[in-house]
């Protein structure tokens, strides 16, 4: 607990805590809420973050958030691993889809033809392309081609690190000399699933397939550690194997299981689950936060 000393053992520590936070930034209002978390509460919120709560109620107030717009949140740590799920409704619009500010480049020419061909000059410091395929791009000071300034954007076909494809130029005036051209990040439309659907269809992201088998693994023993919790009323015990098996057996048991499971991964979470670690608690955290910030 980064909030807490052995002073507050025995209190509510959301009381305890909404101490702590409210000295932090005195511009924010910070309240405890230590009744029901009831559909009249959370009605009147934008964003709902659940940590530390049983399947049940992050189910039953997932549906609630999803059907009432309101962008819904669960972060969770057991252990040395972490959870977070995201639902941001089924209109959510993403208006700078990208990191960092958008490309520009010097235009050294452009081709008369179908498609025309533009060949730009790179940041000195630039690695690799520029600009990635179906990009959209728009043109500004090109001299004797100026049907190019001002028109909508184009998307391009990058043919090299200094080369781009963008559409028919036939018709234009012929190239002269000097210009931009500009990446342009339109607005995106992304739809959420909520957290009932996505548990029983996930869609894992992995940065390599080699990383799928373990993700689906934890996916499935998160789970199982909610199965247990009901049954036994209690995480299972530090390096107990009964415990371990006995998620095991629940994890095998899941109908929503995409692929086989590796055993070892889940009996080492199950091991390790009742443990609360800071530094994971930290990452889960700050994740949870970034995702709240948007």
């Amino acid at each position: 607990q980064f909030l807490l000393g052995e002073s507050d053992v025995g209190q509510n520590r959301a009381e305890a805590s909404q101490r702590v936070l409210a000295e932090l930034n005195p511009h924010v209002v910070v309240a405890a809420h230590t009744g029901e978390l009831s559909e009249a509460f959370l009605a009147s919120f934008q964003v709902v973050v659940l940590t530390e709560s049983p399947l049940e109620e992050q189910l039953r107030i997932g549906d609630f958030c999803h059907a009432r717009g309101i962008c819904f949140i669960v972060a969770d740590a057991k252990g040395l691993a972490g959870q977070l799920f995201c639902d941001f409704g089924e209109c959510f619009v993403v208006d700078d889809p990208a990191e960092g500010d958008p490309v520009r480049a010097a235009v050294q020419h452009v081709s008369k033809g179908n498609p025309g061909v533009v060949t730009y000059m790179g940041a000195e410091d630039s690695r690799g392309h520029l600009f990635c395929e179906g990009d959209l791009v728009t043109f500004s000071g090109v001299e004797g081609m100026t049907e190019l300034n001002g028109r909508e954007p184009v998307p391009v076909h990058v043919l090299d690190a200094f080369r781009l494809e963008i559409g028919d130029t036939s018709s234009f005036s012929p190239y002269r000399c000097g210009g931009l051209v500009s990446q342009v990040r339109l607005p995106q439309m992304h739809s959420y699933e909520p957290l009932r659907r996505a548990l029983a269809e996930p869609q894992i992201q992995v940065a390599s397939p080699e990383d799928l088998p373990r993700s689906r693994s934890l996916h499935a023993a998160f789970q199982a550690l909610h199965a247990f919790r009901g049954e036994q009323g209690r995480l299972p015990r530090p390096r107990a194997p009964v415990d371990a098996e006995r998620v095991l057996e629940l994890a095998r048991s899941l109908e929503a299981q995409q692929g086989p499971l590796d055993e070892d991964v889940v009996r080492a979470f199950a091991s390790v689950s009742a443990g609360d670690l800071c530094p994971v608690a930290a990452v889960v955290g700050a994740l949870a936060a970034q995702e709240v910030l948007k």
